[in-house]
């Protein structure tokens, strides 16, 4: 199995689409992209908190020392940044 398509059934497992003996089907994807249309449910937050290591402590970590090197106005200046290569595109 490729692996795109492992990642494709972990991640629809994780979210509770699927169990782990049912196959990927177009179904289960199609339900999957359905999960976006609006808020998420509970269980998808976490689900991708915990494959993406969100709640690690190393992420923290570096969340924090990103904050303390470029101050708090650090996610303004992003969003800045962001409307300036907006408008020069």
């Amino acid at each position: 199995m490729p692996v795109a398509q492992m990642a494709e059934r972990l991640l629809c497992q994780r979210m509770g689409i699927i169990d782990e003996a049912q196959q990927l089907t177009e179904d289960a994807i199609g339900k999957f992209v359905e999960m976006f249309q609006g808020r998420l449910p509970d269980i998808a937050v976490s689900a991708l908190r915990a494959l993406f290591n969100l709640d690690c402590d190393l992420a923290t970590v570096v969340e924090d020392a990103l904050l303390e090197h470029g101050g708090e106005a650090g996610p303004e200046l992003q969003a800045t940044a962001e409307e300036i290569a907006g408008v020069s595109a």
